[in-house]
């Protein structure tokens, strides 16, 4: 799947995304979800839950060393993780959707050093120009993100 189709099946869980995506990061309510069936490629969504209200998507292909993302509301030319002090930057393409506004979407490895340390730690952060954005997942949200690793083969 292409990232192009990852941003469409973001944005299908994301429709009517309201305010900055940094302003979601920080509030309350937010958690992971491994989204993985037989018939779909494992994801990891971090959003408000029983909702459609999605900042990150994490999709993988079994087996291999790949990873795509897609987070609403940035512009930036990388999309740069952090876990602790170790970070990875991606190369990152900027959509426009008339619904959602922005989503930065990004294809990478899932053995990066920010992805290994968030598996570890379930600590992660969205770096932009001058702010950190935690997504930490919290102790009921890090079985849902080795689960999600573990489909992955990582």
């Amino acid at each position: 799947m292409s990232p192009r189709s990852l941003a469409l099946a973001a944005l299908s869980l994301a429709t009517a995304l309201a305010g900055c995506a940094h302003e979601r990061m920080v509030s309350t309510g937010y958690q992971w979800a491994y989204l993985g069936n037989d018939t779909a490629e494992p994801r990891l969504a971090y959003g408000r839950p029983n909702s459609d209200d999605v900042v990150m998507m994490i999709r993988c292909q079994p087996g291999r060393d790949q990873i795509d993302l897609a987070v609403a509301g940035l512009s930036e030319a990388e999309l740069v993780l952090a876990s602790g002090r170790t970070q990875s930057r991606f190369e990152a393409v900027k959509v426009q959707d008339p619904m959602s506004g922005d989503l930065l979407e990004a294809r990478g490895k899932a053995s990066a050093p920010a992805l290994k340390a968030f598996r570890q730690s379930g600590a992660l952060a969205v770096l932009t120009k001058d702010k950190r954005h935690s997504l930490a997942a919290k102790a009921h949200d890090q079985g849902q993100v080795h689960a999600f690793f573990k489909a992955c083969g990582a």
